[in-house]
């Protein structure tokens, strides 16, 4: 079936503005086809890739991001917004396409030229699978699904990483080379240690499993020991450290859920990301609700569906209560 949408509503849905309605109109538009989803990964590395270039550029580039937003923000008045139409003849297919390679090889050259100027890169992506790679000095990288990393070629002299999406880092220690991750503008240093890295709009959390890590954002700093993490958001005047009390943020190397006294609202969380599933809690005293299985073996996220772990849920906390609507799922009381 022909389904429209317009970018507007998806700068809007891609920079976290939209309301639920208009939130669950765009998830409908990505699900309802492949073509509808690489269009949106297409639109969203454009949008984003500029606004890293703007964060990262000189003041002339800056300002032009500036202005974009203005614009965005601008009332319309009677002009109409032109609906992202993708099959409405050769013509109009080839020049989006054009325009969308432009786009794409803009972003794509000055991310390369401000992360490792003068060097050959070397990129893995990720898209409905997870990934374990060996990097060339051994360190082991698990990507979660939708992740990028990008490298230098000659690694062994330069171990810095860019990362989008998710990740998690076994480092081959080398004092002589430190190993360095960047996450937007956050930046993260092994001391000797495994740890987990999460970048969404919006946000950056790092968890360390074994050993420190130096995590860095301009001039904040903090250092993180084994089961200890920290999130970061744009706003953040200090960089606060916190005991990680959980281990979902393993769930994609284990394939498993292991919950142990873990707040409904981030059990919902995990199957969200998982799943691409659409359950949201309703009440703000069920979201602290402790969750706890006490076999691990019970929730099984390769195999098991979300209606099967939902259903564990239930079984172990007999005060949530579950309603459906299509794909929407609420927990409530």
């Amino acid at each position: 079936m022909k389904q429209d949408i317009n970018e507007d509503l998806l700068i809007k849905y891609i920079l976290g503005e939209t309301t639920s309605s208009e939130e669950q109109k765009v998830d409908l538009w990505i699900k309802a086809s492949s073509a509808n989803a690489k269009v949106f990964e297409q639109f969203k590395f454009i949008l984003e890739s500029g606004k890293q270039l703007a964060e990262d550029s000189p003041a002339d580039v800056t300002e032009e991001w500036e202005k974009f937003k203005i614009k965005r923000m601008a009332p319309k008045g009677t002009a109409k917004v032109r609906a992202l139409n993708w099959y409405s003849g050769w013509i109009q297919v080839a020049a989006a396409v054009l325009i969308l390679m432009t786009g794409l090889w803009t972003g794509y050259y000055f991310y390369n030229r401000q992360t490792y100027p003068g060097t050959a890169l070397v990129s893995l992506k990720t898209l409905d699978k997870v990934l374990v790679a060996t990097l060339p000095d051994g360190s082991v990288i698990h990507m979660n699904k939708n992740s990028a990393i990008s490298y230098a070629r000659n690694f062994t002299a330069q171990r810095d990483v860019k990362l989008t999406g998710e990740a998690f880092f076994e480092v081959k220690h080398n004092e002589s080379v430190p190993f360095t991750v960047y996450a937007g503008n956050v930046k993260i240093s092994d001391v000797g240690t495994a740890f987990n890295v999460k970048s969404k709009t919006g946000w950056v959390e790092v968890i360390v499993e074994t050993g420190i890590v130096q995590v860095s954002k301009n001039a904040l700093s903090v250092r993180l020991r084994s089961r200890e993490m920290v999130r970061i958001k744009p706003e953040d005047q200090q960089l606060i450290k916190e005991a990680n009390t959980d281990l979902l943020y393993n769930y994609y190397r284990s394939n498993q859920l292991i919950l142990n006294n873990t707040p409904l609202s981030h059990v919902v969380e995990i199957l969200n990301e998982a799943y691409g599933a659409h359950i949201k809690i309703e009440g703000e005293e069920l979201k602290n609700i402790p969750i706890t299985v006490t076999s691990p073996i019970a929730i099984d996220v390769k195999n098991d569906s979300p209606d099967k772990i939902l259903q564990v849920l239930l079984l172990t906390s007999p005060e949530i209560h579950l309603s459906r609507s299509g794909n929407n799922i609420v927990l409530k009381k």
